[in-house]
């Protein structure tokens, strides 16, 4: 009986496929700012994922539930929503630079008075500096988008959110530290909480450095005064609907997700590190293939498909009988929800005018938060009064919803475009 073989394929298959995926989501030039501000992602990725894995269990473990986790939540997105426009004008009049400072005055406060703070009212004024902190950072996308020309832009930005997702999967792995501290140096639960997220304040105060320092010898149009006019505020009001939809579809159950999987399935820090490590690996290899599924299957195909089957997996997931089937809907979720998102955001710098592209993003960044407002304190009523699952359910159909509304709303900028 003749001996059965593996197939065999040539061997330059793999190494054409690795140089094409690179090829794919490198920009064609890479400037020293643009080099250092992608640094600052990574530190930004490292920290968040540190955070997204850690705080909400903090939280939970001085005895806060669901409501008023979303109260706390919603601070920061508000003081962001708040003061956006501000910053977006101050930006456009005096510059991006200024308001980085302001970003890291902002941080450092914030991350001061979360440490010492012991009541939810102080809680809530630290999230609020982190809301000031994220207003400021309405400078960063046009920023970045300053180092490339617009035949690179989509690659830009599927870079970005590779590498910056990418290092937030490995920031998620933290989520193994606070047991390692419990067990060898027998610190408590909250102790070791503790420590873990004081390392990544001081990596979120550090990107700062790298952006500020990937914004020298930027050439800027500065404004004359303190205005808010947009001649292209059809673009960015339809963008800017889209976005709150979307916040608000995924928000009601994902801004809580920790304490969702910590109520339902018992799962600490080491469960959720290793979900969101999955989760944003699958996240960085989509938004890193942006470009190249956007050109075979059209800009406006890959972002309905991806919203109408991450709504498949979104209903499914509080269906799931087990934490391991959820996460794997949850990593599918991800893949396929945020794929298109660095395509999304290379159409909307390209459809504003340089001149006021801060100003623009500004209402971009308001309503990105302006559903993170309402999302956790919404979804914290419903899993407190009506169930835990139903803002699964409510944000699935929700997102299914969305898929429909981004041809209808952009239609004539693809085309455009």
């Amino acid at each position: 009986m003749q001996e059965q073989v593996a197939p065999s394929f040539p061997q330059s298959t793999t190494k054409d496929q690795i140089t094409g995926f690179i090829e794919s989501i490198i920009p064609s030039e890479m400037s020293q700012g643009a080099r250092m501000f992608l640094t600052g992602a990574v530190i930004n990725g490292l920290s968040n994922g540190i955070f997204n894995s850690i705080i909400q269990l903090y939280l939970i473990s001085l005895g806060y539930k669901a409501v008023e986790l979303g109260k706390i939540g919603m601070f920061n997105p508000l003081a962001c929503t708040l003061l956006s426009i501000p910053c977006g004008i101050a930006a456009d009049r005096y510059g991006k630079r200024k308001m980085i400072l302001l970003g890291l005055m902002s941080v450092i406060t914030g991350v001061s008075i979360f440490f010492f703070a012991k009541t939810l009212i102080w809680y809530a004024a630290a999230f609020f500096m982190f809301g000031i902190c994220n207003a400021s950072c309405t400078v960063l996308t046009p920023l970045y988008s300053s180092f490339y020309n617009e035949g690179d832009m989509e690659k830009a930005f599927g870079l970005y959110g590779f590498i910056n997702i990418m290092a937030m999967s490995i920031g998620s792995l933290a989520g193994y530290i606070p047991a390692y501290l419990t067990s060898k140096l027998l610190l408590s639960q909250l102790e070791s909480y503790r420590v873990v997220m004081i390392i990544g304040s001081v990596l979120f105060v550090v990107q700062f450095v790298f952006y500020f320092f990937s914004s020298n010898g930027i050439k800027e149009k500065l404004s004359d005064g303190f205005h808010f006019k947009l001649q292209s505020w059809r673009t960015v009001l339809k963008f800017s609907s889209l976005a709150i939809f979307s916040h608000i579809s995924g928000g009601i159950l994902f801004a809580l997700f920790p304490y969702y999987v910590n109520q339902k399935f018992g799962v600490e820090s080491a469960g959720l590190g290793t979900l969101f490590f999955l989760s944003n690996l699958s996240m960085a290899i989509s938004k890193g293939l942006a470009s190249a599924i956007s050109k075979r299957l059209s800009v406006m195909k890959s972002i309905v498909m991806g919203l109408a089957f991450s709504s498949i997996f979104f209903f499914l997931m509080p269906l799931s009988p087990s934490f391991g089937l959820l996460s794997l809907l949850y990593v599918l979720r991800s893949g396929t929800r945020f794929m298109f998102d660095p395509i999304v955001t290379s159409l909307f710098m390209k459809s504003v005018s340089k001149d006021e592209l801060s100003t623009a993003n500004s209402l971009m960044t308001i309503s990105n938060n302006g559903g993170g407002v309402v999302s956790p304190w919404l979804g914290g009523l419903m899993m407190d009064n009506i169930g835990l699952d139903s803002p699964a359910f409510i944000g699935a159909s929700l997102t299914l919803v969305l898929a429909g509304l981004y041809p209808l709303l952009l239609n004539s900028e693809m085309k455009e475009k």
